[in-house]
């Protein structure tokens, strides 16, 4: 899907971006995160910029929340922004679905990936007080009715998830798109919904507190921290692995020395054990991919959601 783009980027920047990158960066790094504060995508974007602002030498990446549209208001100002490498995008998997379901004024293409921190599986929680005990009654219950499932918006991975799960195993679901974790949560905790479909590591901390419990979790092991709660494939949905993906991604035709400069950030980032230990605490498994693996993970998604989205007559 990339490789055009990054060759082109090659040729575009060519000697002009290895002068430019030189001296890179001789100020502050926007960080874009397109969300509302206190969701996984801020979260982690605040502890990958805590940590570099140490590694940078008097400049510091600086976390911007731009919310609005499902991502695409923040999407849209790094695709137009001008690729010198001074504002970066926290992209996630609703980039790949946003020009498809809402029409979003930009291309993937408009985006050359830079590096991946975390691949986090998706879960199906319920509140606390929920009659439905495990992952069985669960399904037992949407066969009988359609349940009313929280979601981040329509047309996020976790929206997607949903469909996939009416399309491998036949459940149907209401969806309720709320703004940002803080009002997911408040919908759960407050019995305004059935269940949620969440990342991981939105959902671990509320579980171990008490406050909702995973009924299943889309990975392709299990959970040591949940030993008790099923893969959705052991579960019968018929759905081996559905993950949220979180990297960084600059504007098309940024030079190639300034993504290179960018990665390498990320991997020293990521090789810093006080990080490690923050997202782990904060129930992230923190990776790196430099930007050919998260090239490739974000052309398996796709080729996951695009399917869904047709079969769904959902393109905007």
């Amino acid at each position: 899907m990339f490789k055009s783009l990054i060759l082109g980027a090659l040729v575009a920047g060519g000697i002009a971006g290895a002068a430019f990158a030189e001296d890179y960066p001789t100020k502050d790094i926007e960080l874009v995160v397109p969300f509302a504060p206190g969701g996984s995508v801020d979260v982690t974007s605040r502890l990958i910029a805590e940590t570099a602002n140490k590694i940078l030498d008097g400049k510091e990446v600086e976390v911007a929340n731009r919310a609005g549209g499902g991502g695409i208001v923040g999407q849209s100002f790094v695709s137009k922004a001008r690729p010198d490498g001074y504002t970066v995008l926290a992209m996630t998997s609703s980039v790949v679905t946003n020009p498809q379901l809402k029409g979003a004024p930009y291309k993937i293409t408009d985006f050359t990936p830079v590096a991946a921190y975390n691949i986090d599986p998706e879960v199906i929680a319920v509140p606390a007080s929920s009659p439905f005990a495990n992952i069985d009654d669960f399904i037992a219950a949407t066969k009988e009715s359609p349940l009313n499932m929280v979601v981040a918006g329509i047309g996020t991975s976790h929206h997607m998830a949903g469909l996939a799960l009416t399309e491998a195993a036949g459940l149907e679901f209401n969806y309720i798109p709320a703004n940002g974790f803080g009002e997911q949560l408040q919908a759960i905790v407050g019995g305004h919904a059935d269940g949620a479909f969440w990342p991981m590591g939105e959902a671990m901390a509320h579980a171990e507190t008490g406050t909702v419990r995973i009924l299943a979790i889309a990975s392709d092991v299990q959970d040591p921290k949940f030993p008790d709660v099923p893969t959705f494939e052991e579960a019968g949905l018929n759905v081996p692995i559905w993950a949220t993906f979180r990297g960084w991604a600059v504007p098309a035709g940024t030079p190639e020395d300034v993504v290179v400069y960018l990665s390498d950030l990320l991997e020293k980032v990521y090789d810093d054990p006080d990080y490690r230990k923050k997202m782990t605490e904060a129930g992230f498994e923190p990776i790196y991919r430099n930007a050919a693996d998260f090239e490739a993970i974000i052309t398996s998604y796709s080729e996951q959601v695009v399917p869904i989205i047709e079969n769904n007559g959902l393109s905007d």
